[in-house]
């Protein structure tokens, strides 16, 4: 977040809405065309596209898709473990091992 106080000059004749304006902070989020948060090189790297008229590469296209589905897959796979431990049942590797120790009755296999 930006403090906006350190960057706008309030003058003497400024009214109380302009330094309420000038006290806000700001953060600035810039996303893709499906919506996903860009980190600071992906925004920089999308504006010069945008500024110069092309785009990523064909080969660099299909990597960042790739990226995204892999970063869904993560959030599924951990949004199930989330619910199966909230529901106490086990899902994945870890669930394997909880069921085995719960079996065994130790706490390391």
């Amino acid at each position: 977040p930006m403090d906006l106080s350190k960057v706008v000059k309030i003058g003497r004749n400024a009214t109380d809405k302009d330094r309420e304006l000038a006290s806000r902070e700001i953060k600035l989020e810039y996303r893709d065309k499906h919506g996903r948060l860009l980190t600071t090189k992906e925004a920089f790297r999308d504006l010069c596209y945008q500024f110069h008229g092309y785009g990523a590469s064909k080969k660099k296209e299909e990597k960042r898709l790739k990226q995204m589905e892999r970063e869904q897959a993560q959030g599924r796979m951990a949004s199930r473990q989330v619910a199966a431990a909230r529901d106490g049942t086990a899902a994945g590797t870890l669930g394997a091992l909880k069921a085995t120790q719960k079996a065994t009755g130790k706490a390391f296999i």
